[in-house]
């Protein structure tokens, strides 16, 4: 037990090290740059159209629907990035690593939401704008992240992207269904 203690203090001091270098960077490179500011703007920007365009009705619906989309890409972020795949050389605050808080908890959530309202009635509609949502992530809103220095690729291809897009938004779609199906 004491080896185990002392490994992990040796560890806990690397990850403090490395949050320290992590917090002077942001402080120098990321913090109040014109990508941060963008990264701010579209955050607020994005939840004002939500309210604009949702469905009150369906509120709570739609929330779960983000929710659920929301926690899975976080988790699917942590991974990725954890695996080396890609990360963020840009973050709205230097803690939030590593994943990139305004794509998981408000681009991704508030346009899959949207879908869902609009299109989630009918499977063959919902899959269509799936498909066009996803190409759209995957092929030009990641590429121009990549290009303004918001997103770095190492292990990752922009085309590795599309299915998982396509597919937590079918999985999410089929949960929410399930869940609403038992509550009603």
């Amino acid at each position: 037990m004491i080896k185990t203690e002392f490994l992990f203090k040796d560890v806990q001091d690397k990850r403090m090290n490395f949050l320290e270098a992590y917090h002077k960077f942001w402080l120098e490179n990321a913090f109040l740059t014109w990508q941060w500011w963008i990264l701010l703007i579209t955050t607020i920007l994005i939840w004002i159209l939500w309210v604009k365009f949702v469905d009150r009705k369906r509120v709570h619906l739609l929330l779960n629907f983000g929710l659920i989309i929301g926690g899975l890409s976080v988790t699917l972020d942590v991974i990725g990035t954890n695996h080396g795949a890609w990360a963020y050389p840009i973050h709205l605050y230097w803690a939030f690593i590593p994943p990139l808080i305004p794509f998981d908890l408000s681009y991704l959530p508030v346009f899959y939401m949207l879908i869902y309202q609009r299109y989630g009635q009918r499977w063959f509609n919902f899959l269509l704008a799936l498909i066009v949502f996803s190409a759209f992530i995957s092929f030009i809103i990641e590429p121009i992240f990549h290009w303004v220095g918001i997103y770095a690729l190492y292990k990752w291809k922009y085309l590795y992207s599309f299915p998982i897009y396509l597919l937590l938004g079918c999985f999410v779609k089929v949960l929410v269904e399930l869940i609403n199906k038992k509550l009603h």
